[in-house]
């Protein structure tokens, strides 16, 4: 009963037991909403979802790959390239002959500036020149003078050189055609002929007189084995040896005449040989001042003419008329042979040079033509040399498309023109990047 009472309240309810199962109740019916509840979508599927997004990630990591870029220096240059044609001087154009996409031989005359020598008379005193050259070359000297039978007086500048070899050249006109040294050395080799044939004629006598002495002897041993035996007398035989003694002194005086003769065969082959030294130091002081006249008229027409220095066709780097002025290393044109082959001479420098293969492709970027204008030039490693300097490996790349850019503009050629060379070379995945990136370091 006062366990009883202790136990129930005042109202016969049981007090102490009601409390906490009212809080139990409460407890169990939350656990209940949240057991019996559907959590978020994204919650449910937020663990999928992330490893779906980290999958995609890895297989576009996988996917992506590009090439590394290794940058060096290149330089262009070219076999048989298209050669300039400058100007030497400034001055008015005067006359110009070529036209654009016209062949011109080499040394051909495309136009001329302005000078004070007339442009026809020098051209007509080089042909002169060169002819007389050619002329002096195979020693017709009548037709080297006939060459320089006419006087040129608008010269120009080229006037007082042209005096000074007219000098020269009167001199040894007047020391050849004057006849004084040809007459001399006409006499001289007949006075050489002559001496020959005498020559000849003693050498005859000397053969005669040795037989004439032989046939005596013999005569003067038989009278002298006639003479022991008494046969004849000694008056006889001092007569026969009178006779031997003197044909015996006629050969002596024959070889003093041969002696003579060579004597002064080698006289008149000196006194010949020194006109000819004569007359040769003569000629070299007449060819010399040929020559110098010729240096001269040379040194003018590369002045003042356009020269084409190649055989090809004619290409204007602008447009020209004539009177038009000009200055001094102004290009006029190019003469393109037509056969030219461009190529780059890249340095391909140590710290890259394990990723560069031949047949890989570089882009040439030239800073005389804005990339973001004219784009760049491609080409291919054709060539990798083996000895490094101190600026790397040295590369020759060809350029299959010639100097056209991906832009389709035409880069036009200058020996020695400087380019930014950017080599691709093999592609690497991204993720292979990611990968040598945290290797990296890691290993530091």
């Amino acid at each position: 009963m006062e366990t009883e009472s202790i136990l129930t309240g005042p109202n016969g309810v049981h007090a102490n037991n009601t409390a906490p199962k009212l809080i139990f109740a409460e407890h169990t019916s939350d656990v209940e909403e949240i057991v019996s509840g559907k959590p978020p979508h994204i919650v449910r599927w937020g663990t999928v979802y992330f490893a779906m997004l980290l999958a995609f990630v890895v297989a576009i990591c996988w996917i992506i790959r590009y090439p590394d870029i290794v940058v060096t220096s290149a330089r262009l240059t070219s076999i048989n390239a298209p050669k300039e044609v400058l100007t030497r001087t400034s001055g008015k154009l005067v006359r110009l002959f070529a036209k654009e996409n016209e062949f011109a031989r080499q040394g051909a005359i495309l136009g001329f500036l302005e000078s004070n020598a007339s442009y026809d008379e020098v051209i007509a005193l080089s042909a002169t020149i060169d002819s007389t050259q050619s002329r002096m070359i195979r020693n017709d000297m009548p037709q080297a003078f006939a060459n320089l039978s006419h006087s040129y007086k608008g010269l120009g500048e080229l006037q007082e050189a042209y005096q000074v070899f007219q000098q020269a050249y009167a001199n040894f006109r007047n020391y050849v055609s004057g006849g004084l040294y040809l007459r001399k050395k006409a006499m001289l080799f007949k006075d050489m002929s002559l001496l020959l044939e005498l020559h000849k004629n003693l050498l005859l006598q000397k053969d005669l007189f040795q037989q004439d002495a032989d046939l005596s002897q013999k005569t003067l041993e038989v009278n002298q084995s006639l003479k022991k035996d008494t046969i004849i007398s000694e008056q006889d035989y001092r007569v026969e040896k009178s006779k031997y003694i003197n044909k015996q002194l006629a050969l002596p005086q024959v070889l003093s005449g041969i002696i003579n003769n060579e004597s002064l065969q080698n006289e008149k082959q000196k006194e010949i040989e020194e006109l000819e030294n004569s007359i040769s130091q003569q000629k070299s002081v007449f060819i010399q001042a040929l020559n110098t006249l010729k240096s001269q008229v040379d040194d003018w027409k590369r002045k003042y003419l356009l020269i084409s220095p190649i055989s090809g066709k004619v290409a204007f780097a602008t447009f020209l008329q004539e009177n038009q002025q000009l200055q001094m290393n102004q290009v006029v044109c190019f003469v393109n042979p037509g056969n030219a082959e461009y190529y780059a001479e890249v340095y391909i420098p140590q710290a890259n040079f394990g990723k560069v293969r031949t047949g890989q492709e570089v882009l040439l970027k030239f800073a005389s033509y804005p990339f973001p204008e004219y784009g760049s030039v491609r080409g291919k490693i054709d060539f990798i040399s083996n000895i490094s300097t101190d600026s790397g490996y040295l590369a020759k790349v060809i350029l299959p498309n010639g100097l056209v850019t991906n832009y389709r503009r035409q880069v036009q050629f200058r020996q020695g023109l400087l380019a930014q060379g950017e080599i691709i070379t093999h592609d690497l995945r991204l993720l292979e990047r990611f990968y040598y990136g945290i290797a990296k370091g890691l290993k530091k």
